[in-house]
C-alpha cells in the first residue's frame, strides 16, 4: 500500500508496507541494507528498497517511508528514510523471520516447529511466555535460555533504534550506543543526551544537541548551555589551547547556540567549577591584566604535574668532566666520528643533567650528538631507554643510534583503559631519551614523566621551529621559554649536510628567506642528477575561473550558432577582433577583462582555455605541457619519481589542508584511481563515503589500544572481506599486520596524501608538497619547514611561487594558550 504525501523539499514521499524477502547487502557498521521486499499492495511483484538499519532480517514485516528513485546503474529503487518494524503478516512470514538468523539458536528447522506448534500465538509466546518454548521438540533449557538471551538482544537494539529514528539519529550509531549502555540506552540517552558526544566516536556535540532538542529540552536550558561550555573547552584542543578565558567561552558558546548568554554565564561557569566539571586558574594575560582561565579538569592537572615534575626532578648528578670530554674524543677517534666544539659540549654537559633539551634545525647533528650521548651513557653502566611520538621517528631513532626505539604509547603499555607504566609501576630507565619533542602535548607528556622513576635523568629532543603538537600545549616551546630547563642548541650546519638542497632551503626559510629552487622543466638534467628538491611551477583552475570559462562558452555557443550576424542580443562579432560582450545580464567582471574571449571559445582543451583566462604563464609552467597542478602531482607519482628514485621509492603526498582540488580529500580520490584503481577480482569495501581496495594506503586517524596502532600511523591494505567486514593492514615500517573489525575500519582513511601536521615526526624517501594560493589559510612559515623537512631523498614542490613567498613572509603569530611556562617560573620561585 503506498500513501504519498508532499514532503517539505518537493519530493512525493510515500509508505510502502510489505514482507522482507531478501537481505541482498547489509553493512553491520553503518546500517547501509539492500532489500528486497514483496509490498502488501502488489505481493508478485519485488521492489528494491535501501535503508540506513541496524539489522534486517527476511521474513520481517516492514512499513518504510520514504520516495522512489532511479539509480543510474541498478534502475528503481526506493529510498527510505524511516523503517519500522511490524507483526509479521503470515505464518509463513513468521517461519522465515525466526530461522533467518534472527535469534541465535533458532535456525530454519526450528522456527518450523515453533510455528507449527504455535500457530499465531508464537509472537506472544516470544513475548510473554518463554518458557512455553519448552514445549517444542528439540528446545532444552540450554537452548532455551540462548533463546531469551537473544531475543531480549532484538528487542532493545530494536527499541533503541526506533527512539532514535524519532530524534533524528542515525541508525550508523544505534549499535555502538546499544553496545556502550546497554539495555538502559534509552534511559541513558533520555537523561543526558549530551554524553553521546562524550561516549560515542562519530556522534559529535549537533547531533547529540538535536537529539537534545527533540525529547523537549529547552533551547536555553542551563544543562544545553553548560554542554555547549563542555563543547567549547574541548574543542579548544584542536586548536592547541589549554584553557579559554570568559569572554572566549561567551562568544563561542553563543555563536555554537545562538543564545545570549552573557548573564548567566559566571553563575553556571561557578556551578561547573563547584561540581568539578572545570577547573579555575587566574593568569597574566597580555592586554588584560590577571582574568579567570577555564580548563577541562584533565589539562589543568595535567600542566601541574609535568610542571611541578620538571622542576622538582631532582639535583644533577655529581659528573667528572674532564674524564668525560676525553672519553669522547676516545670514542670518537675510534670511530671516526668529527663532533664540533658545541656537539661535545652539549654531551658532556647533558650528561649530568637531571631534565635538559637538545635542539637544532635540520644537518645539525642532534642524531649523531645523540649517538655518542648514549654509548658514553651505557659506558658509566646507565640503562638507556629510546622513545619517540610515531613508529617512524622510533624506528629511524634505533636505525642511526643501534638500540632499540619504541613509541611512547608501547613504551607506556596502554592497558584496560589506561598506562600500565606510571608512579606506581615506572619505567626501568636511568636516562630516557625523547626523541620529536614538538610532537609532545601536555596529556602525553604528563603521563609519560608519570613512568620515569626519580632517579632517572631526562633528554628531550626536538626542533622547537617545526609546527607544534596536533593536541593541547606547547611543551616544547614552554620548556625552552620558561627558562629553568638547560637548553643545548646546535646551530652549526655541517658540511655534508650543507650539500643536501633539503637542508639548505629549509634553513633558509626558517630564517625568512625565499630560496631559489630549480625547476626540471628548466633544468631536465637535475631529475639525472638526482637533485634532493626540486620547484614545478603549476597552476589549478580557480571555481571563480571555471564559472567565467563556462559561461563565456556557453554564450560564445549559443551566439554563433543560434543567432544571425546581425542580430544583438548577446554579442556583436567583427572579424579577427576580440568578442564585445553587451548583453545586459553578462558582465566580464574586472579582473576578468584583459582576457581574449575569442581564445577561450577557440580552446581544444581546458588547459587552453585556462591559459586563455591566465594570460601570463611562468615560462617553466606545467601548463605548457598540458598538465594541471593536480595533473603535475599524478604524473610525479605514478612517473616520474619512480623512474628516476626507483619504483619501491615510498612516496608521500602532503598537503597544507584537506579541502580544495589540491586538499587530502581530493587528492586521495585522484591518486587511488590512478594508482589502484578498480579491477576484476580485486576487493574493494564502502564505508561510509570512504571506498577502500586492497593495496590501498592507508592511515589510522585516532589512538585505538586495543588494536595497538595510533593517530598517523600509516600502512597498505593486505586483504579485505565483504561478508565479515574486516580488512587487515600491513603497517609501516615494521609490517606488522593488524586486522580490523567492521567498528574499526571508520579509523581509517586513504593516505596517499595527508595534511603536513599528519606527518610530523614521520621522515618519507619522496614528498611532494602542493603549495598553491587556494591553501593561504594554512600558508605559514614553519608549516611548509616542517613539510620540507619531513624528506629524505627527494622533496617536489607543486604550485606557485608566490604562493611560497607567502608562506615564507608569515609567520604563525597565533598564541597558544598555555599555562606550563608561568608554572614553572612559579615553581622555580617556590623552590627558592
Amino acid at each position: 500500500m503506498r500513501q504519498p504525501t508532499t514532503g517539505h523539499t518537493g519530493a512525493i514521499e510515500e509508505t510502502i508496507r510489505g514482507i522482507v524477502e531478501r537481505v541482498t547487502y547489509h553493512n553491520a557498521d553503518n546500517g547501509f541494507s539492500i532489500l528486497r521486499v514483496s509490498p502488501f499492495a502488489n505481493p508478485l511483484r519485488q521492489e528494491t528498497v535501501v535503508v540506513h538499519q541496524t539489522k534486517v532480517f527476511a521474513g520481517a514485516t516492514m512499513e518504510f517511508k520514504g520516495a522512489w528513485t532511479a539509480h543510474p546503474q541498478y534502475g528503481r529503487q526506493f529510498q527510505a528514510t524511516q523503517a519500522i518494524e511490524r507483526k509479521p503478516a503470515t505464518s509463513a512470514a513468521l517461519e522465515k523471520y525466526l530461522g533467518s538468523g534472527l535469534i541465535k539458536g533458532v535456525g530454519p528447522k526450528t522456527a518450523k516447529r515453533i510455528v507449527a506448534h504455535f500457530g499465531e500465538q508464537t509472537l506472544a509466546v516470544f513475548e510473554g511466555e518463554k518458557e512455553r518454548l519448552l514445549e517444542v521438540p528439540g528446545i532444552a533449557r540450554k537452548k532455551l535460555e540462548m533463546i531469551s538471551t537473544a531475543w531480549a538482544a532484538h528487542r532493545a537494539i530494536r527499541d533503541v533504534m526506533m527512539f532514535l529514528q524519532q530524534h533524528g539519529i542515525s541508525t550508523l550509531f544505534a549499535v555502538r550506543i546499544y553496545r556502550q549502555y546497554g539495555d538502559r540506552a534509552i534511559a541513558s540517552v533520555t537523561e543526558d543526551p549530551y554524553r553521546l558526544a562524550q561516549d560515542i566516536y562519530g556522534i559529535g556535540f549537533f547531533s547529540a544537541d538535536k537529539v537534545a532538542l527533540s525529547i523537549g529540552l529547552a533551547a536555553d536550558s542551563p544543562q544545553r548551555v553548560m554542554a555547549g561550555i563542555r563543547h567549547v573547552l574541548a574543542a579548544s584542543r584542536d586548536f592547541g589551547h589549554c584553557y579559554l578565558t570568559a569572554s572566549q567561552i561567551e562568544a563561542q558558546v553563543g555563536e555554537l547556540l545562538h543564545l545570549e548568554v552573557g548573564g548567566r554565564l559566571p553563575a553556571l561557569l561557578d556551578q561547573m567549577e563547584q561540581d568539578g566539571r572545570l577547573m579555575v586558574r587566574h593568569l597574566a594575560v597580555p592586554g588584560q591584566g590577571t582574568v579567570a582561565c577555564y580548563y577541562a579538569k584533565s589539562l589543568f592537572f595535567d600542566e601541574v604535574y609535568v610542571a611541578q615534575r620538571v622542576a622538582r626532578h631532582g639535583p644533577a648528578p655529581s659528573l667528572d668532566t674532564h674524564r668525560v670530554r676525553h672519553w669522547i674524543d676516545r670514542y670518537c677517534a675510534s670511530h671516526t666520528l668529527s663532533l664540533s666544539e658545541e656537539q661535545a659540549a652539549a654531551v658532556t654537559k647533558i650528561a649530568g643533567e637531571r631534565f635538559s633539551i637538545l635542539t637544532g634545525g635540520p644537518g645539525c647533528g642532534k642524531t649523531t650528538t645523540t649517538l655518542v650521548l648514549v654509548h658514553l651513557l651505557e659506558a658509566m653502566g646507565f640503562k638507556v631507554v629510546l622513545a619517540a611520538p610515531t613508529g617512524r621517528a622510533a624506528q629511524r631513532m634505533a636505525e642511526v643510534i643501534g638500540r632499540e626505539a619504541k613509541t611512547i604509547h608501547r613504551l607506556l603499555e596502554w592497558q584496560q583503559g589506561t598506562f600500565k607504566k606510571n608512579e606506581q609501576e615506572p619505567l626501568a630507565a636511568d636516562f630516557l631519551i625523547v626523541d620529536e619533542c614538538s610532537m609532545l602535548d601536555i596529556s602525553l607528556t604528563a603521563s609519560l614523566l608519570r613512568a620515569v622513576p626519580q632517579h632517572s635523568q631526562v633528554l628531550l629532543i626536538g626542533d622547537a621551529d617545526q609546527l607544534p603538537s596536533v593536541g593541547a600545549g606547547n611543551v616544547l616551546h614552554d620548556l625552552i621559554a620558561s627558562q629553568q630547563i638547560p637548553c643545548f642548541h646546535l646551530s652549526k650546519v655541517f658540511r655534508q649536510a650543507r650539500q643536501s638542497l633539503i637542508v639548505q632551503y629549509a634553513h633558509q626559510i626558517n630564517s625568512g628567506a625565499l630560496p631559489s629552487i630549480d625547476s626540471p622543466f628548466n633544468k631536465p638534467a637535475l631529475w639525472r642528477n638526482k637533485a634532493d628538491c626540486l620547484f614545478i611551477d603549476a597552476v589549478e583552475a580557480t571555481r571563480e575561473q571555471l564559472t567565467f570559462i563556462g559561461k563565456v562558452k556557453r554564450l560564445q555557443a549559443r551566439t554563433r550558432d543560434t543567432l544571425p550576424e546581425d542580430e544583438a542580443n548577446l554579442y556583436a562579432f567583427r572579424t579577427n577582433e576580440p568578442l564585445v560582450p553587451y548583453e545586459p545580464g553578462f558582465v566580464v567582471p574586472k579582473k576578468f577583462q584583459h582576457v581574449n574571449l575569442e581564445a577561450i571559445h577557440g580552446a581544444h582543451t581546458d588547459i587552453d582555455a585556462l591559459r586563455a583566462v591566465l594570460g601570463k604563464v611562468h615560462p617553466w609552467s606545467a601548463l605548457h605541457y598540458g598538465l594541471t597542478a593536480s595533473d603535475t602531482v599524478c604524473k610525479l607519482y605514478l612517473e616520474w619519481i619512480p623512474k628516476y628514485f626507483g619504483p619501491h621509492c615510498e612516496i608521500q603526498v602532503l598537503s597544507p589542508m584537506t579541502r580544495g582540488s589540491l586538499g587530502t580529500h581530493s587528492l586521495n580520490r585522484m591518486l587511488q584511481e590512478a594508482a589502484n584503481p578498480p579491477r576484476e577480482g580485486k576487493a574493494q569495501l564502502t564505508v561510509g563515503e570512504r571506498l577502500f581496495r586492497v593495496g590501498d594506503r592507508v592511515i589510522h586517524r585516532k589512538n585505538n589500544y586495543e588494536l595497538g596502532v595510533f593517530n598517523g600511523d600509516i600502512g597498505r591494505i593486505t586483504h579485505l572481506d565483504n561478508e565479515e567486514l574486516t580488512c587487515v593492514v600491513s603497517f609501516f615500517p615494521d609490517h606488522r599486520e593488524v586486522v580490523y573489525r567492521k567498528e574499526d575500519i571508520v579509523e581509517l582513511e586513504l593516505a596517499y596524501a595527508i595534511t603536513i601536521h599528519k606527518a610530523q615526526g614521520s621522515e618519507f624517501e619522496a614528498v611532494i608538497l602542493p603549495v598553491l594560493p587556494q591553501h593561504f589559510k594554512m600558508l605559514f612559515r614553519n608549516l611548509i619547514y616542517t613539510g620540507l623537512t619531513r624528506a629524505r631523498r627527494l622533496a617536489v614542490f607543486v604550485g606557485t611561487r608566490k604562493a611560497l613567498a607567502m608562506a615564507v613572509r608569515n609567520q604563525d603569530t597565533s598564541r597558544r594558550q598555555t599555562a606550563l611556562g608561568e608554572l614553572l617560573v612559579n615553581e622555580a620561585k617556590r623552590d627558592r
